[in-house]
């Protein structure tokens, strides 16, 4: 059985911290999916609605950074399950992959 390296003692502590910073970070795109919502169509403005794309991806990606918060697995890559550099997450929290993968 391999075992795996534990994740940092500073992701650990500072789940509360983490948890607000995903959350702030998450009103970006979701005040900008609700501004643009009624002309976000790929007929009326094209812009809008790769724009909306692109936030929706993004708010998804930090509530599964949440999810994974919850679950005890954050800062981990979900493809390898080896553990996320720090300054990868400083970077980007929501970031759900190591480097490598």
């Amino acid at each position: 059985m391999n075992a795996r390296p534990t994740i940092s003692p500073s992701v650990e502590t500072n789940n509360d911290a983490l948890r607000l910073e995903l959350q702030r970070e998450l009103t970006e795109p979701e005040t900008l999916i609700a501004e643009l919502a009624d002309r976000a169509a790929p007929h009326i403005d094209p812009v809008a609605w790769s724009t909306t794309g692109t936030a929706k991806a993004v708010a998804e990606q930090i509530r599964s950074a949440l999810g994974r918060l919850d679950a005890g697995t954050y800062g981990r890559c979900v493809s390898c399950g080896d553990p996320i550099p720090a300054a990868r997450l400083e970077a980007v929290p929501h970031a759900a992959a190591c480097v490598k993968c």
